[in-house]
Formats: structure tokens, C-alpha cells, sequence
């Protein structure tokens, strides 16, 4: 096993544990065998396949800590920072807003309106250019043919619905495909915003 791998394992494994000091410190030892714009797509990546709907929390804590063992890590590439295509794919403004905070917001704490313009700009021509791929790629789920049965109320419990076992998957990446269409409109939105002012 390479040693990057070796290394992402153990941030797995913190991360697994909510071992938020050895994550840190697997981090440096990440920078440590692989140059910082390698360690950046590696952690970005870890990032993109752990982040769901119900651990984004945890995940932008993850990043809040990478974000701040490297101040080059918020910059890679920038504007088309790895970072910011995760929250984007991911459609999580937890992963968003931690960018923000810890990336784009210093940086742009000492620039004119027109540089914070241009920035904001190039971001949201991102946003919007993966949302318009994502969208037309979400697989469409017809009941009857991709899942077998509605969902139903529980007799006993009216705020309680059913759902057959065999259909749970396919929910699952219903409901992370529709928060991720939300988190994304939402990040558009905030980019938008920031335009303006």
C-alpha cells in the first residue's frame, strides 16, 4: 500500500473515532510524503466520498481542521479549488460555508469590491456550470418499475411513514439527490448575494 493510502486510512480512522487531534496530525504527516496540491485532491476526495446528508456536521469539521493545518490548502487551484467542487457536488452548505469561512473570506479580507467581485464571480460560474451537469445527470426513479410500493402512513403513529425494505437504497439516494439540489440552489443563492454587496 503507498504510504498516502496508508495515511488516509488512518484519517479514516480518526474520523471513524471523532479523533479530531490525530486527524490533525495525519494531516501534517500527509504534507509530509506528498506535495500539498496532491494532498489536496486526496483529501478532497476523502472528503466526497465520506460526506452524506446526515454526517455533513462531522464532514465540515473535517474540513475546518484541513482548512486550517495548511493555509495553502484553501487556495489550491483558485478559484477552482477541489475543496469548493466537493461542497458544490455534494450540494452541502456545510461544506460551503466552511470553505467560505475558512478559505475565501480571509482571502478576500484586504481586496477591493472588484477583486471580492471577480472571486465571487468565478465561484459562482463553478456552482452553477457542475449544478447544470449534476442536474441532467440524477437518475429518475418511477414507482412501480425502480421502487415497488408508496409510501405509507403508520396507523399507530400518523407522523410515521412505511417504506418497503427492498426500496430503502433507492430512498436513500432520493432523498441525498434532492438535498444536494437544494444545497446547491442554496449555494447559488449565497454566491449571488455575495455579488450584490
Amino acid at each position: 500500500m503507498n504510504t498516502d493510502k496508508q495515511i488516509l486510512s488512518k484519517l479514516e480512522k480518526c474520523a471513524d473515532k471523532n479523533d479530531l487531534k490525530g486527524f490533525n496530525s495525519f494531516i501534517d504527516e500527509l504534507l509530509l510524503v506528498t506535495d500539498i496540491n496532491n494532498a489536496s485532491l486526496l483529501l478532497s476526495a476523502f472528503l466526497l466520498n465520506r460526506h452524506s446528508t446526515t454526517n455533513s456536521k462531522d464532514t465540515a469539521k473535517l474540513l475546518e481542521i484541513i482548512l486550517s493545518s495548511d493555509v495553502e490548502f484553501a487556495m489550491i487551484n483558485f478559484p477552482d479549488n477541489c475543496f469548493f467542487q466537493t461542497a458544490v457536488l455534494k450540494g452541502s452548505m456545510e461544506l460551503y460555508e466552511c470553505y467560505m469561512e475558512g478559505a475565501i473570506e480571509s482571502y478576500l479580507y484586504d481586496k477591493s469590491e472588484d477583486e471580492a467581485f471577480d472571486c465571487y464571480m468565478n465561484l459562482n460560474t463553478i456552482a452553477e456550470r457542475y449544478n447544470d451537469l449534476i442536474f441532467d445527470r440524477i437518475p429518475k426513479y418511477i414507482k412501480g418499475k425502480d421502487f415497488k410500493s408508496a409510501l405509507s402512513k403508520y396507523e399507530k403513529d400518523t407522523d410515521l411513514v412505511l417504506i418497503a425494505e427492498n426500496d430503502i437504497e433507492i430512498m436513500e439516494r432520493v432523498i441525498e439527490n434532492y438535498n444536494g439540489i437544494l444545497g446547491r440552489r442554496d449555494i447559488l443563492k449565497d454566491l449571488e448575494k455575495r455579488m450584490m454587496n
